[in-house]
């Protein structure tokens, strides 16, 4: 009897993912433990493996749509085994089918849409695919006035507008050739301009496009063809946006004089050494960080609906790079934890995210984040707030500059750290203090002891 492939649940927070890239075709024969497909969510891409021996019969869901976690993406079971036609991908909570509605949306965002009586067809999605998401449906609903007639108002002008922007764009290109057996596009006509081309000469049974006319005249676009991005870079992209526009930020930067934590760093790995751990920099800022943290509670905190939420612990997260994109796993607890524990904790966050392995709890419920490109040689930089934390900390390369220490120049390796904050909250006073703090604990670590 064939088995069902289900969309899985890799967290608690998880409620659907979305198919990013089949790695075997129907009728591929799989062992158990073979990788079937790779799931994407907001946060994460990971690999989804047969738990079985046999052939992949069907695939329900393609590559770029959306299922809900627990539904069916696809049947395994032997060879020349049938499939019934009328299975489907079907939702664990009702009967409905993802693939059979005419706009793709999000199960919430349909759940939601039909409580409030709202047609799915008039909303535009901006989710991957043009996919209608809970956000979108809500930010519908708030824009949308009591006699439902704006929304109509809003498109025609949109219409209009753009029927005028193309007679503009016709009208103002000057020396036009004559048009009046020939129909054309905008960018043809602008185009015919540039090659002093006669767009009579340009032989085509429709409309004059771009197109037509470098292929009359043998000229090559060098624009290359658009490449749709992976879901990673889809949701960074849309949380780096949301930030952006949510948070009024400030970046300070102030140098620290690194010889102290390099002390540190070179007496500890050798205690460390035997134990196989690897002790780095950004161990050592994450513990400093979250001392500061606690010291600063207004820092540590989420800001919504004119509320402060302080935070009882400081969950500090790493930004690493993974792929084309970056994910931020966070140790919890921070504060409470050892340098040892904070480096094993780290390292193994790390492996999970580039063996794909990483869940969304270690990649939730941060409180503030280091961003470290001093591997990059970068000097100085601001980075953009992980919402829905307050500040991020950038860390820049250690560089040996000629400072004055007792009226001598001497050489010091100095580093500098970027603080980005969130100014409704975090104030230029509380943003310096903070980042003084910081820097008075580097360079001198046995504050730590105290």
């Amino acid at each position: 009897m064939a088995q069902e492939i289900l969309m899985p649940k890799l967290g608690l927070t998880m409620t659907e993912g979305t198919i990013e890239e089949w790695k075997v075709k129907e009728g591929d024969t799989v062992k158990k433990g073979d990788v079937l497909f790779s799931v994407a969510t907001e946060k994460l891409v990971n690999d989804v493996e047969a738990e079985n021996d046999g052939v992949l019969l069907k695939i329900l869901l393609p590559e770029g749509e959306t299922a809900p976690c627990k539904a069916i993406v696809g049947y395994l079971g032997e060879n020349g085994e049938q499939v019934a036609e009328s299975d489907n991908i079907v939702s664990p909570n009702t009967a409905e089918s993802s693939l059979n509605t005419k706009v793709l949306a999000s199960p919430l965002a349909r759940k939601f849409a039909k409580s409030k009586g709202i047609e799915l067809e008039k909303i535009a999605g901006t989710g991957p695919r043009g996919r209608i998401t809970l956000d979108d449906v809500k930010a519908y609903t708030a824009a949308k006035p009591i006699d439902g007639q704006m929304q109509d108002l809003v498109a025609n002008v949109s219409s209009t507008v753009g029927q005028l922007s193309d007679i503009l764009a016709t009208v103002s290109a000057k020396e036009m050739p004559d048009l009046s057996s020939v129909k054309t596009s905008p960018l043809a006509v602008k185009l015919a301009k540039e090659l002093d081309r006669d767009m009579q000469t340009v032989k085509t049974m429709e409309r004059v496009m771009k197109t037509d006319l470098l292929a009359a005249g043998n000229v090559r676009d060098n624009n290359l063809p658009p490449q749709r991005v992976s879901t990673l870079r889809r949701s960074i992209a849309a949380n780096m946006t949301k930030s952006w526009q949510t948070s009024p930020c400030v970046t300070y930067t102030r140098s620290v004089e690194c010889t102290a934590m390099k002390n540190l760093r070179e007496l500890l790995k050798k205690n460390l050494k035997d134990n196989e751990i690897i002790l780095s920099y950004n161990h050592i800022l994450m513990k400093v960080v979250a001392k500061v943290l606690l010291e600063f509670p207004d820092v540590n905190s989420s800001f919504a609906d004119d509320m402060l939420i302080r935070h009882e612990h400081a969950n500090v997260g790493l930004a690493v790079a993974r792929g084309d994109g970056l994910l931020v796993p966070n140790v919890k607890c921070c504060e409470e934890k050892s340098l040892t524990e904070i480096a094993k904790e780290t390292e193994n966050l790390i492996e999970e995210i580039h063996s794909g392995k990483i869940t969304p709890e270690n990649l939730t419920g941060g409180t503030f984040t280091v961003s470290n490109l001093g591997t990059y040689g970068i000097t100085s930089f601001s980075p953009i707030i992980n919402q829905p934390e307050l500040a991020i900390l950038g860390v820049c390369a250690m560089v040996d500059t000629p400072v004055v220490r007792q009226k001598h120049v001497v050489i010091r390796t100095m580093m500098n750290l970027s603080l980005t904050a969130d100014h409704r909250v975090v104030d230029g006073v509380m943003a310096a203090k903070f980042l003084k703090r910081v820097c008075e604990i580097l360079e001198n670590p046995s504050i730590l002891l105290v």
